[in-house]
């Protein structure tokens, strides 16, 4: 399978671990009871959106995007309605995201920065916590900031020769 194929398998996947689980929750209910449907809830999520990061890990030639996918539909999930109550759920999916995108961009380039899963780990905490702010505006700010902090923190190890560009010519 070309690695085109395997980003839009991983990209079916994890848009269907946004929307299939609900189904298997309204399944549950409807079926059993609400408890029930959550844990159909939450095993068809984990299924899928693991099975989209198995998918993402077999493409051989990663691009920035392939490798941040993880963290942006980690991240869509939090925008989500809750359905389960607090954040925990949100913060384990955040930083689940974070980390395979994390684990994405060292086997892209194992020159990138050690110390950029840490503003992404401390979006996924804070998600956990909640905020001050009602709703999902201030999860989007704080994982905004931590995306924009990773970036500068790859643009300036570029900048310094640590890598992460290639040179158009290598015998250069």
């Amino acid at each position: 399978m070309s690695d085109r194929l395997k980003i839009i398998l991983a990209i079916l996947l994890f848009i269907a671990a946004l929307l299939l689980p609900l189904i298997g929750l309204g399944i549950g209910w409807y079926n059993w009871d609400v408890q029930t449907g959550l844990w159909i809830m939450v095993i068809t999520f984990l299924g899928l959106f693991s099975l989209g990061g198995v998918v993402l890990f077999r493409v051989q030639d990663l691009t920035w995007l392939t490798v941040s996918l993880p963290y942006l539909f980690g991240i869509a999930y939090t925008l989500s309605p809750d359905l389960i109550p607090l954040g925990g759920d949100d913060a384990v999916v955040a930083a689940v995201g974070s980390i395979m995108a994390y684990i994405l961009a060292l086997r892209k380039d194992p020159r990138t920065p050690k110390w950029i899963i840490i503003p992404l780990l401390i979006g996924a905490a804070y998600m956990f916590l909640g905020g001050p702010i009602p709703g999902g505006l201030d999860e989007l700010i704080v994982n905004i900031l931590a995306v924009a902090l990773a970036g500068y923190g790859i643009g300036r190890t570029a900048k310094a020769g640590g890598g992460l560009i290639e040179p158009e010519n290598p015998t250069e």
